[in-house]
């Protein structure tokens, strides 16, 4: 089964994926029974977000309290007034669904999005034929399912994949409530028989639905919109209605706000922005919805809206074509939507207008519009004359998401700039979530180089750039892949940005845990994995790899992907990608030398075992020698132009410390990864014009000397001395070994 798709719609590549995930997860065995008692809330929660007596007085004819306060109205006449391109597509949208019925859609989704654009192209203009035909779209989505008139739906429509529908035939049912007063067939028959489905409806999904007690699932989204809108649109009209409204607060309160603010510190979606996009939508409205409807300030309470937009800033490529891929998508490459930024937008303004303002820029020079689905989002957060602020300008081009244990890190804002991404943090979702902890990306202007490898079903560790551990069976259940049960023992344990070198450090070895750790077992074949990435700008990425084995016998594989055939000469792979090539140099373990692998292989059934590659795909592979529990792997990554040389480099070793050393960017670059201690010496084979020392202690102080003479030996020791350098919240220090070796 398929769903309806356009090459060009972010929405429309959902909608594949959710049927694609939606059987995966039967499949596989992923959906949790939906019978699950509502989980214990395990933050506290947030008060003090409005009246106590929720129950709002009935509201006259003409009077909405789902986003369309009279600011609202006032700003889509001017849109329409003006004939802005965001109505414009709007009137677009809204002549197609006239010209003649549309079907559903996947779970109703068309329909809902009719209903949506209707309603406001009637609000924008006051032509009554827009308010008739959104009623005949409203009416098939309390009855229908495929087609208009079929009688295929009505009470356990949103029954099916496990109650997702309830995002549409519920949320926009009772949108439809609460925008189509006054409009023509809009009389209390109708309005009673919205009622009595949103009853129906939601009962079923408070009792049986998919993840609905989970903030960090698009699923409960669906849920709570629905919820929220429902209780929104009728309460004072309806004592169901009323408990609608009192459930949706209190989820806000002691679910959602709590949540956000702990497991999603910094933005972003765990699930990947596939699902993100449409979600973000949906927490943002919600938020702005409460504000209009019952005068409760939950956007002022969610720091993570504004977040979300410094991350989708950073998240988006350099070309502005494509987007920081993990989790779940469809298509690639990931392609860019204005969905979470144009709702957001609506919902920081007044609260934080700097980051409004800073979504407004994006929609507007940075991102595709909203052309045909959500493109009524588009127009409630059309403001046609306003200013706009780049929010790039003077901004670090270096982020971190400690809630995510996401990395951004680029050369500069340009278009041709370098890119790079870390992945090191907690499981957050159910479903749609990579095992993917460890795993990089890196990309130059339009070309990405090393690439999540996975399709929409390619979740498994194998398909991304991290190590893949085969301990046989013993523990792991998915060798040689991660395991779901690490939660938030695997995080980020640093990172800093000192403007030339940005570093990251993921304590990632419980990846790699078995299921009994749910139940508190210390079996474990991964005793330790501490990856390190040290990006050097522009064109440098260093990544080091400490692994401590239960048993010297497992076998520990380093894995990246690349999209074209690459070369293999020695200890160097290389791969040449439109206009760009990336080197990949192994310098530890000392006599390992790359493979190169077309995928898929082998690799078992079920998501958490499946190499599936989104297109051609080649997987680089160095292997460790099975002599000894503990491991290392020492990486010198570099890209530049397709035509330029690999650039020279040789790993280095002394005591206490170890690293790499090589020229590019014109300059001679050491990387050097310190012991536990922080103390040792190591000869730099010459002159440096920068020297990055990773792994030490952020904030204590650190003495860097040189031997006098030609030796070029640096030795560090801790430091008392005030004037000695501090490390960087990332552990490292950078220093220039320019004059060493001069006599």
């Amino acid at each position: 089964m398929t769903a309806r798709s356009s090459t060009t719609s972010v929405l429309a590549a959902l909608l594949v994926t959710v049927l694609a995930g939606a059987f995966a997860c039967e499949r596989f065995g992923l959906r949790r029974s939906a019978t699950n008692e509502r989980a214990a809330a395990r933050y506290p929660a947030v008060s003090g977000l409005g009246p106590a007596e929720l129950k709002l007085a009935s509201p006259p004819s003409d009077a909405h309290r789902i986003l369309l306060d009279q600011r609202a109205l006032t700003r889509l006449r001017e849109s329409a007034r003006l004939g802005t391109p965001a109505f414009q597509y709007v009137s677009l949208r809204a002549d197609e669904a006239l010209a003649k019925p549309l079907d559903s859609g996947y779970q109703g989704f068309e329909w809902a999005d009719c209903v949506a654009s209707l309603a406001l192209a009637w609000h924008a203009t006051g032509e009554p034929r827009y308010a008739t035909a959104a009623i005949g779209y409203l009416r098939a989505l309390l009855d229908d399912r495929f087609v208009v008139g079929d009688a295929k739906g009505g009470k356990d429509v949103v029954s099916y994949d496990s109650g997702y529908g309830i995002r549409t035939f519920g949320a926009y049912s009772a949108l439809g409530y609460d925008w189509l007063r006054g409009a023509p067939g809009m009389d209390a028959a109708l309005r009673a028989r919205i009622l009595e489905r949103l009853e129906q409806w939601l009962g079923w999904y408070e009792k049986n639905g998919y993840l609905r007690d989970r903030p960090t699932a698009n699923y409960y989204w669906g849920y709570l919109t629905a919820l929220s809108f429902a209780g929104l649109a009728a309460s004072g009209e309806s004592t169901a209605a009323d408990a609608w409204l009192g459930r949706a607060r209190d989820e806000l309160s002691t679910n959602v706000l709590p949540t956000f603010r702990e497991e999603l510190r910094g933005g972003g979606w765990p699930e990947g922005w596939q699902y993100g996009e449409y979600t973000t939508m949906e927490v943002a409205l919600v938020a702005e919805a409460f504000r209009t409807g019952a005068r409760i300030d939950i956007a002022g309470n969610l720091p993570w809206l504004a977040q979300t937009v410094t991350h989708h800033v950073h998240a988006l490529l350099p070309d502005e074509r494509s987007v920081y891929d993990g989790g779940t998508w469809g298509e690639h490459p990931a392609r860019p939507s204005a969905l979470a930024l144009a709702a957001i937008s609506v919902a920081l303004e007044g609260v934080d207008d700097a980051r409004a303002a800073d979504a407004r820029w994006m929609i507007a020079h940075a991102l595709p519009p909203l052309r045909r689905e959500q493109a009524w989002v588009g127009l409630l957060a059309d403001r046609p004359g306003e200013k706009t602020r780049s929010p790039r300008v003077g901004a670090p081009t270096s982020l971190h998401l400690p809630g995510q244990g996401l990395t951004f890190a680029r050369s500069d804002w340009s278009k041709a700039a370098v890119f790079t991404s870390f992945q090191a943090g907690a499981r957050l979702a159910e479903d749609h979530q990579d095992a993917d902890q460890g795993h990089f990306e890196l990309a130059r202007g339009a070309d990405v180089l090393l690439v999540d490898g996975g399709g929409s079903e390619g979740s498994a560790t194998i398909n991304h750039n991290t190590l893949l551990v085969d301990d046989g069976g013993r523990h792991m259940n998915y060798p040689p892949n991660q395991g779901v049960w690490g939660k938030n023992n695997v995080k980020t344990t640093r990172f800093g940005d000192d403007g030339l070198v940005v570093v990251a450090v993921g304590d990632i070895g419980e990846a790699y845990a078995p299921s009994c750790a749910r139940e508190g077992c210390g079996k474990r074949s991964v005793e330790r994995l501490i990856r390190t990435l040290v990006y050097v700008r522009p064109s440098l990425l260093v990544v080091h790899d400490s692994v401590a084995l239960e048993r010297s016998d497992f076998a520990v594989t380093w894995a990246a992907h690349v999209t074209r055939s690459p070369t293999v000469a020695g200890n160097l792979a290389s791969a040449v990608v439109g206009a760009s090539r990336v080197d990949v140099r192994t310098l530890e373990p000392r006599d390992a030398r790359p493979i190169a692998r077309r995928e898929p292989t082998p690799s078992g059934e079920g998501s958490h075992r499946l190499n599936q590659p989104w297109g051609p795909m080649w997987r680089i592979e160095i292997e460790s020698p099975r002599d000894e529990r503990e491991r290392v792997f020492l990486h010198f990554i570099t890209v530049g132009p397709a035509d330029s040389p690999p650039p020279p480099s040789q790993g280095i070793a002394g005591t206490g410390l170890q690293g790499a050393a090589g020229r590019v960017d014109g300059r001679r670059s050491v990387v050097l990864f310190a012991g536990p201690d922080g103390e040792g010496r190591v000869a730099l084979g010459g002159p440096a014009d920068l020297v990055a020392i990773a792994g030490l202690v952020p904030g204590k102080r650190y003495r860097v000397a040189f031997d006098a003479g030609g030796s070029c030996t640096l030795h560090l020791s801790p430091s008392q001395n005030a004037r000695d350098p501090a490390a960087t919240s990332g552990g490292a220090l950078r220093v220039s070994a320019t004059q060493c070796g001069a006599k």
